[in-house]
């Protein structure tokens, strides 16, 4: 004799989807907080660069033009 049970499979518990989408909206905050983070940095290394003067520019190996065409790059560029 077989029981409705062991006959069909076994519909996936609602407990185990909730931990999936947790998981999932985790992983989505922190993929989003990782992406501000680095814009960030690059935000504060435009500013940095614009506030160099000839001396540093040129211990980097940039000229003024160059740094000044780096920073007014659009910033998801960077």
């Amino acid at each position: 004799m077989v029981t409705m049970s062991k006959a069909l499979p076994r519909a996936p518990s609602l407990s185990g989807y909730m931990k999936r989408l947790q998981k999932q909206a985790l992983d989505l905050a922190y993929r989003i907080l990782d992406f501000f983070y680095r814009w960030d940095g690059a935000y504060r290394e435009i500013l940095k660069l614009r506030e160099m003067d000839e001396r540093l520019l040129e211990d980097i190996g940039l000229t003024r033009q160059e740094a000044q065409r780096e920073a007014d790059k659009l910033l998801w560029r960077h």
